[in-house]
């Protein structure tokens, strides 16, 4: 049985047969499983939604219609997570707090329909991303991303580490920032502050992409300082 929910989610309870019997123990003096399903769904949604996912389906397995648990005279209570995983066959702990304590562990299958940016063309080893090279598209994510890039901003300007194929949702270990500063490079230093900026020239002593931290020589004072590599290629002593 599935009901539609707001917010463009929904969850598949566990068939007519047993949704009909939790009912029946319900009438009995047993909590209603459909009601431990409902709160397993959306301890699921939710934990999914923390993680930035969206339109999330969430379907709960088949709960044994044999169950007999005490009904719960409080609010039925999600226990935490010990896995980040938010998507695909995933388990969350429901317990009853009240006079008769018990917890049932419930099994779901998640996914999500995502915007993400994927290829609009094959890419080559070494090939640097642009505008032209990427499209947001909607798809249906069935596990956990592993990764996936969800931002443009986050791919614009990165070397693919591998031939990628048109249509390619990107992850992050398919790519890599490109080298902008090569070792025995010479490069533009730049110091100082308050408003006050000097540049010279050095010698890089080691490769580094754009954030990373690398030792450039200065050609005139042969002195040696750390610095971060900039977008342009420059060092930046801080």
């Amino acid at each position: 049985m599935r009901w539609e929910m707001s917010k463009h989610w929904r969850y598949a309870l566990i068939g007519a047969l047993t949704f009909t019997a939790a009912i029946g123990q319900a009438d009995n003096g047993s909590h209603s499983l459909s009601d431990i399903a409902r709160t397993a769904a959306l301890t699921m949604q939710s934990r999914a939604a923390d993680q930035g996912y969206q339109h999330i389906d969430v379907q709960v397995r088949p709960l044994d219609a044999r169950l007999a648990l005490a009904r719960c005279t409080r609010a039925l209570e999600a226990l935490p997570s010990n896995s980040e995983r938010a998507l695909g066959a995933v388990s969350v702990g429901i317990r009853c707090p009240g006079e008769e304590v018990w917890t049932l562990y419930v099994r779901g299958e998640v996914s999500a329909n995502q915007v993400i940016p994927v290829l609009t063309g094959a890419l080559r080893r070494g090939d640097l991303i642009g505008n032209n090279d990427i499209v947001l598209e909607k798809r249906r994510i069935t596990q956990e991303y592993g990764g996936i890039i969800t931002e443009i901003d986050d791919l614009l300007g990165m070397e693919a580490r591998r031939n990628l194929d048109p249509g390619s949702p990107l992850r992050f270990n398919d790519l890599v920032a490109p080298i902008l500063v090569e070792r025995g490079q010479t490069v533009n230093i730049i110091s100082g502050g308050g408003g006050l900026r000097v540049s010279m020239q050095g010698k890089a002593l080691a490769k580094g992409s754009a954030g990373d931290r690398v030792l450039v020589s200065n050609l005139t004072s042969g002195a040696r300082v750390e610095g971060v590599v900039t977008a342009d290629g420059s060092v930046i002593i801080q």
